[in-house]
């Protein structure tokens, strides 16, 4: 497999949503009961082939996007699968539920927490789960992120650095989640983590996206991969800078970058390959 170079960059010039690839199939929404009718086809299917998609994409009213993603619905049977809209595009994007997925949220937040138990900011982290963040007529809900519990006054409301997580061999659904995230438009994350899970073989990639020069850069890509029982790590440690993380510079000798270490990469791909069985 051909790795890509660390360094690249993403325009934001391109649609929210609209150019995702046709791998992800598109239905026109017409109502709770014809949504998880269609939600189960597919669930079905996403759960008996390592080749289906686990986005569905809605075409639907500006009013039923608003309704979906109303706070006072937040709880409803359909918002607990939909993670982004766009008001403008008329299109909901729906996440069907994995083991993987979730664990793979669950293990990055673990082990920034270990990264930050010695500089004593452990607890210092507000964690976001289900928490929508709305730019100009768009909105997304990470599938994890995080900001410091008590910043700077004034702090931004959306999370400093996000993690989107995909399993799939393309980039189309993880490139479009960038765009949303380092758009100054949209919000003020600093940084956004992708995990791209392979669903037929043990390999994991991770890349560092930031906000520089008007662009998504990519700053880091890390592959964690297993062959003949033995599992290899590219590029560590996974690096996040203090500043971007907890909106102010260090202070004082224990407040550093964070290291995301080679053994913690290779426990986070481990149990992410033991979730899948592989």
């Amino acid at each position: 497999m051909a790795k890509q170079e660390d360094s690249y960059d993403l325009g934001l010039g391109r649609s929210f949503l609209k150019d995702l690839l046709p791998s992800i199939k598109r239905y026109t929404y017409h109502g709770e009961e014809q949504f998880f009718d269609i939600f189960q086809t597919e669930f079905t299917h996403f759960e008996a082939s390592t080749e289906a998609s686990e986005f569905l994409l809605f075409h639907a009213s500006k009013e039923a996007i608003e309704t979906i993603f109303n706070p006072e619905n937040e709880d409803t049977s359909i918002s607990r699968f939909c993670s982004s809209y766009d008001l403008s595009e008329q299109l909901f994007l729906v996440t069907m539920p994995s083991g993987p997925h979730g664990a793979a949220c669950d293990l990055i937040n673990t082990v920034i927490r270990e990264v930050l138990t010695p500089m004593n900011l452990s607890t210092s982290l507000q964690g976001y789960v289900r928490t929508i963040t709305r730019g100009h007529g768009r909105g997304k809900i990470p599938d994890y992120g995080w900001r410091p519990r008590h910043g700077p006054p004034g702090q931004p409301s959306s999370p400093s650095v996000t993690l989107e997580v995909a399993l799939s061999d393309s980039d189309s659904k993880l490139n479009s989640d960038v765009r949303f995230w380092l758009n100054p438009d949209n919000s003020d994350t600093n940084i956004c983590l992708t995990l791209r899970i392979n669903r037929s073989r043990p390999e994991i990639r991770i890349e560092n996206w930031e906000w520089q020069n008007d662009k998504a850069h990519r700053s880091q890509v890390v592959w964690i991969t297993r062959k003949k029982n033995q599992t290899q790590v590219s590029d560590h440690p996974l690096l996040i800078p203090f500043e971007s993380l907890f909106r102010r510079n260090p202070t004082g000798p224990a407040e550093r970058d964070l290291a995301i270490s080679q053994q913690q990469l290779v426990f986070v791909a481990e149990a992410l390959w033991e979730e899948q069985k592989l």
